[in-house]
């Protein structure tokens, strides 16, 4: 009987192996380009949907300065630290007129400083308990993970200002609708996050105080939250910065702190007292942002130490 041989090029290791790496290069760059056309067309439709187009930057550009320009302080430095006049006002061109309502802007930007911290205790305490449930790898059932993910999407999909347009109907103009409609996205990206985080954690914890009895809290509390409390606590530092600016614009549809005044001025002036809050704002989210950046480096350095 004639025996079957197997060196033949259709069966060489090495021919076998080229041929099979020829057709991954060629699959790989048909697929990249495949991406870079499809990019490309994307890209070319939004460029024409937004009407992104150069001559219209070139004439929209200088008007935001004009803009600008016509909100600048009129300061005069012959004025600039007078005091009250036996009336009781400040000389048109001092900064004590471009900052007549000081104490006023001041008592809504801690007002919105409050609003943005309730808010982030509120959105990390209720992002917490829903990213266990939403983990793959720690949720007790796969239909409850998927529902804490979808309810988690939709949390994060609608914007705070639309939330803070609904719980103004509902609630009121004042910050009990800002705080209830940052938390509520809040709890959405955070959840988020959280959850990522916990899918990392090692599960080796976890299986230990299975191993002896241990209940799913227990699991949870025990093993995973002492991994993922330096992650977590570093996230809701950086979700407070960006509350501090959510409340500044939910303020716009009447959900209280600066933004309400903001919006205020914006409608029913076009004088300096616009740049007078803007500046107000612009220097405390800036002040806030370095410092909880500050406390989230100091964390994470403190952590990696260890």
């Amino acid at each position: 009987m004639a025996s079957i041989t197997t060196n033949g090029p259709d069966h060489d290791p090495v021919s076998l192996f080229e041929t099979h790496r020829t057709r991954m290069i060629r699959d790989r760059m048909l697929a990249n380009i495949t991406l870079a056309v499809l990019f490309l067309g994307f890209l070319a439709w939004s460029i024409w949907i937004s009407r992104f187009t150069p001559d219209r930057l070139a004439a929209g550009i200088p008007r935001i300065f004009e803009y600008f320009g016509s909100v600048m302080p009129s300061l005069q430095w012959d004025m600039l630290f007078e005091g009250r006049s036996a009336e009781g006002r400040f000389p048109a061109g001092s900064v004590g007129y471009w900052y007549n309502d000081f104490w006023k802007y001041l008592r809504l930007i801690w007002e919105t400083i409050l609003m943005a911290l309730t808010a982030t205790l509120l959105g990390t305490g209720l992002a917490i308990a829903l990213s266990f449930l939403a983990a793959r790898n720690c949720t007790p059932y796969p239909w409850m993970g998927a529902a804490a993910r979808r309810f988690l999407e939709f949390c994060r999909g609608v914007p705070e200002i639309l939330f803070a347009l609904i719980l103004v109907f509902a609630v009121g103009i004042g910050p009990l609708a800002g705080v209830l409609a940052i938390t509520i996205h809040a709890t959405g990206a955070l959840g988020k996050l959280f959850s990522e985080v916990n899918e990392n954690a090692s599960m080796r914890p976890v299986d230990g105080i299975k191993a002896v009895g241990g209940s799913w809290f227990e699991q949870m509390r025990y093993g995973i939250l002492p991994q993922v409390l330096p992650n977590f606590t570093s996230y809701a530092l950086w979700r407070f910065e960006i509350n501090v600016r959510a409340s500044a614009v939910v303020g716009f549809v009447g959900a209280g702190g600066i933004g309400a005044e903001l919006s205020h001025t914006i409608s029913f002036y076009s004088d300096d007292r616009v740049t007078a809050v803007l500046l107000l704002v612009v220097l405390t989210v800036t002040a806030i942002d370095l410092l909880s950046e500050r406390a989230r480096h100091t964390l994470i350095g403190k952590e990696s130490l260890k």
